[in-house]
């Protein structure tokens, strides 16, 4: 079964998945992407991995805060703050076409800094692919700064 990234198959894409959190998981020199990674593979896999609103909103978030905002850590902790509980939000129709790169790679990444940059082109990639959502991913960063500084 083809992946709906575009591998060949669901199960080779997920094992590469695996394999490339284990190496961030265990080595400090890979971790610094982790966030990035999780959201780029989250967003070429929607059907498993945000299926809800809340899991679209917050890897959509996640992806332009790195992507449109520097990666800021203070804006990162208002989001996840701000995704905690329960929220109203809607789910928009789901692409059909998530960038041209995938996980693969960053497969034969030689070290930290070699898997940092293949991590952020891949990302790229995706958050490209993202770009009817582009504005949606602003507003609710928007939203949740206001929503968090009325608190």
């Amino acid at each position: 079964m083809i992946c709906s990234c575009g591998l060949t198959s669901r199960q080779n894409c997920q094992e590469i998945f695996e394999s490339i959190l284990a190496k961030e998981y265990s080595d400090f020199r890979y971790a610094k992407v982790h966030r990035l990674t999780v959201d780029a593979y989250c967003l070429q896999h929607p059907e498993i991995y945000m299926i809800s609103p809340k899991s679209f909103a917050a890897h959509l978030t996640g992806m332009c805060c790195a992507m449109a905002y520097g990666n800021d850590p203070h804006l990162r902790r208002i989001l996840q703050q701000w995704l905690n509980g329960k929220k109203q939000l809607e789910k928009p129709p789901m692409l059909t076409s998530f960038g041209s790169l995938t996980i693969s790679h960053v497969t034969n990444a030689k070290d930290g800094a070699e898997h940092a940059k293949l991590i952020n082109e891949w990302a790229v990639e995706v958050w490209k692919a993202y770009a009817v959502y582009h504005d949606l991913a602003k507003s609710l960063i928007e939203t949740a700064r206001r929503e968090c500084i009325a608190k």
